[in-house]
């Protein structure tokens, strides 16, 4: 299927690059060229559109405006802005209708790589309503008391960047959120972030303040808004998964990048129960009964409710907010690491710390998730499970 894709600069030599620099891939993606923000939604009115690119600084209507319409008229749409370093305050108000940032002047290999990222997301979430709901996801709640700590101390004369990251990195919601700014282009950062306190630092407090009391992009999480399902087992069950990947990465030898990339994509493994039950409301607690009722899995239950999981829903989130792919396939494999190849992936040690979590838990209630032994076998690691549990065991203890 042919991509649509939209830029819109009000800078005719740029579209004209864009223009060029896209030409190569005429067959694969039918692009659109608009030189304003009203000349691009009259496009938008005609034509479906995939991927929408938008300079931050036009006349009129700026970037942030356009995609602010542009989420209204096509919310399934991937919202991206072009932006310059010198645009900060233009940027942080963009931030809650763009999915992602590009840095000025973009290299074509940059958009190019971007945009096949992006559209490539539709294997993964191939239900238009529930993508349609995803994409329209600015920001993940976060923790009541954690969000009124975070507030209170960005609100100091001089706020403390450690006590900051500390806070942080204990809610999944504000993690994932604060990760999707920093992990942009914009930023110039040559590998992705994969450490929440990393991604405080990187921010620095200017740039957070704008975020969290300027442009309101962490909001709380209410009390009802989660359809019945516990607040508390679900962080506490998504921060221990995270731990226990990392302890198994740990013990297995791999390097400091790799493990800390399946801490975040343990911490993360589950987000897309979050998207699910604050943005869904109503389904999700019918999808929460049925489990009740049947002791079936949750992703299973999901699956019959919304023709997908939230392992589908999360890594797609993710995707689009710019995570690393292997964080987005250990999200979206973690219940059926079918696509691992011959190693122990980030997506097998997620697969198996999220398991190994509700066993040594031992919530109750539901259907939880079983160790994939034959995939393990066929890789052989079926007999790193004793040392992986035991690792968990340890960590445990010290926490």
């Amino acid at each position: 299927m042919q991509r649509k894709i939209l830029f819109v600069d009000d800078d005719q030599s740029i579209l004209d690059s864009f223009r060029t620099m896209l030409h190569f891939k005429r067959k694969e993606w039918r692009c659109y060229f608009a030189d304003s923000g009203p000349a691009g939604l009259a496009i938008l009115d005609r034509h479906p559109i995939d991927v929408v690119i938008a300079d931050m600084r036009m006349p009129g209507m700026d970037g942030g405006d356009f995609l602010k319409e542009v989420e209204k008229r096509q919310p399934g749409a991937v919202r991206m802005i072009l932006s310059g370093y010198s645009e900060m305050q233009l940027l942080l108000k963009s931030v809650k209708h763009a999915h992602q940032f590009l840095s000025k002047p973009c290299s074509s290999d940059t958009v190019v790589e971007t945009i096949r990222r992006v559209t490539e997301l539709s294997h993964i979430l191939n239900h238009d309503g529930v993508r349609r709901v995803v994409a329209g996801v600015d920001s993940l709640p976060a923790i009541p008391d954690l969000y009124v700590r975070i507030s209170e101390e960005l609100s100091r004369p001089e706020p403390d960047l450690k006590r900051l990251a500390g806070l942080v990195e204990r809610d999944v919601g504000v993690t994932a959120t604060l990760m999707r700014v920093v992990n942009s282009s914009f930023f110039g950062f040559y590998d992705k972030v994969s450490s929440p306190a990393r991604a405080v630092v990187l921010l620095g407090v200017e740039a957070l303040k704008g975020l969290v009391l300027g442009e309101h992009l962490l909001r709380e999480i209410k009390g009802d808004s989660l359809a019945g399902y516990s607040v508390n087992k679900l962080w506490e069950h998504s921060l221990e998964t995270g731990y226990f990947a990392k302890a198994i990465a740990s013990i297995e030898r791999k390097d400091d990048q790799f493990v800390e990339d399946c801490f975040i994509s343990g911490m993360l493994h589950d987000v897309g129960k979050l998207v699910l039950a604050t943005e869904m409301q109503e389904r999700y607690a019918a999808v929460l009964e049925r489990v009740r009722t049947n002791s079936g899995p949750v992703y299973g239950a999901e699956g019959l409710e919304f023709g997908v999981s939230h392992a589908e829903v999360g890594a797609y989130l993710l995707g689009l907010w710019s995570f690393k792919a292997r964080v987005v396939e250990a999200v979206h494999g973690h219940h059926l690491p079918v696509v691992c190849v011959a190693d122990c992936s980030a997506t097998m040690i997620v697969h198996a710390a999220n398991v190994l979590q509700h066993e040594l838990r031992q919530y109750s209630g539901y259907t939880h998730s079983v160790m994939d032994e034959p995939m393990l076998e066929s890789l052989g690691l079926a007999d790193r499970i004793g040392a992986w549990r035991e690792a968990c065991k340890k960590y445990m203890e010290k926490a």
